[in-house]
C-alpha cells in the first residue's frame, strides 16, 4: 500500500455538523477501501488565495492515509460529487521520507481565531 496526503477545502458556510459529516464520509470511504488513516488535521477556516465557487474562505482538512491507487481514485470521485467540497488535492508521499518532507500547518491562525484576538 502507498502513502498519500489529501487536503480538501469544505464550504465555509456549512454548519459544524455538516462539516463533520463530510469528514466522516471521507473516513468511511478510506476504511471501506481497506485503507489506513495515519493522521487527520483540521486547519480551520482560512482565507483562500483566490475565489473558488464564489467563496473567499474555506475550511481546510488534511488527511494522511495509506491505500491503493484504486482507493485514491474512488476518494477523488467522491470529492467531485460532494457539494460540501469546493477544492481538493491528493499527492503520493515518498516512502523514504514520508512525513519529513511534508510542510507543517501554516503558522498563521485560522480566520475565526484571529478575529477574536484582534
Amino acid at each position: 500500500m502507498r502513502k498519500y496526503e489529501t487536503i480538501f477545502i469544505l464550504d465555509p458556510d456549512l454548519e459544524e455538523g455538516a462539516a463533520q459529516s463530510a469528514t466522516e464520509k471521507i473516513k468511511g470511504i478510506i476504511a471501506q477501501g481497506n485503507g489506513e488513516i495515519l493522521k487527520i488535521e483540521d486547519w480551520g477556516k482560512r482565507k483562500l488565495a483566490y475565489e473558488v465557487k464564489k467563496k473567499s474562505k474555506g475550511q481546510y482538512i488534511l488527511i494522511h492515509f495509506s491505500g491503493t491507487p484504486a482507493l485514491l481514485s474512488e476518494l477523488e470521485r467522491n470529492f467531485r460529487v460532494m457539494d460540501a467540497v469546493i477544492k481538493f488535492q491528493s499527492v503520493r508521499l515518498d516512502e523514504r521520507g514520508a512525513f519529513a518532507s511534508v510542510a507543517p500547518a501554516p503558522d498563521d491562525q485560522p480566520e475565526e481565531e484571529s478575529e477574536e484576538t484582534a
